[in-house]
């Protein structure tokens, strides 16, 4: 008996089918995947310090009222807490990480600093380069949120964004406490720009 084995012109047109049918299915997945990550507006505020208990709450409020999902972590002084702490950060649904201080201030002062980059040298990222791998969003968030306060941005290293897998950038508010509704609605708003340039909305 002799056995063929060959090309199977059948065969051959079924898998093909499949094959396109599973391309084009992962294809969708993956940029309705894209338009999900790009609509999700969670916002992680990294409280530094203990002062601006009212300016904290108005801003909390300001955030959710705008219909974002606000996430407020207490910020942490010491390196292995901070690095347990943002390690479960990475891990949650933030989209943008603002460490935040507010301190009352006989004159209001604004600062909206960024970490300057750093390249990878290696295989595997250190945690003062993790940050450097959103630098070009982190670059966005920072430009608006100055452009709100007519400030520029600054950029020095950042103890509050080491090992952030996510854009994220630090604003320091000094603020006389007839200011801190106006500075809430900036730092809101700055926020929003953000989010409406990234989506196109």
């Amino acid at each position: 008996m002799t056995v063929l084995v060959g090309f199977c012109p059948m065969h051959s047109a079924s898998t093909a089918h499949r094959m396109r049918s599973f391309l084009a299915a992962a294809f969708l997945l993956l940029v309705l995947a894209a338009d999900a990550a790009a609509a999700r507006r969670e916002v992680v505020l990294y409280r530094i310090g203990e002062e601006g208990q009212e300016a904290w709450a108005l801003l909390g409020q300001s955030l959710e009222r705008k219909g974002y999902g606000v996430d407020i972590e207490q910020g942490e002084a010491d390196i292995d807490r901070h690095v347990e702490k943002v390690s479960r950060i990475n891990r949650g649904g933030g989209t943008v990480f603002v460490a935040v201080e507010i301190v009352p201030a006989e004159k209001s002062l604004v600062m909206v600093a960024e970490a300057p980059e750093r390249k990878a040298e290696g295989r595997f990222l250190s945690i003062t380069e993790i940050s450097s791998r959103f630098s070009g969003e982190s670059d966005k968030l920072a430009a608006c949120l100055a452009d709100s306060f007519d400030v520029k941005v600054v950029h020095l290293p950042l103890f509050p964004v080491l090992g952030v897998a996510m854009p994220a950038v630090a604003v320091k508010l000094e603020l006389k406490t007839d200011d801190a509704p106006d500075a809430v609605s900036r730092l809101t708003q700055g926020i929003e720009k953000y989010f409406s340039e990234r989506t196109g909305k």
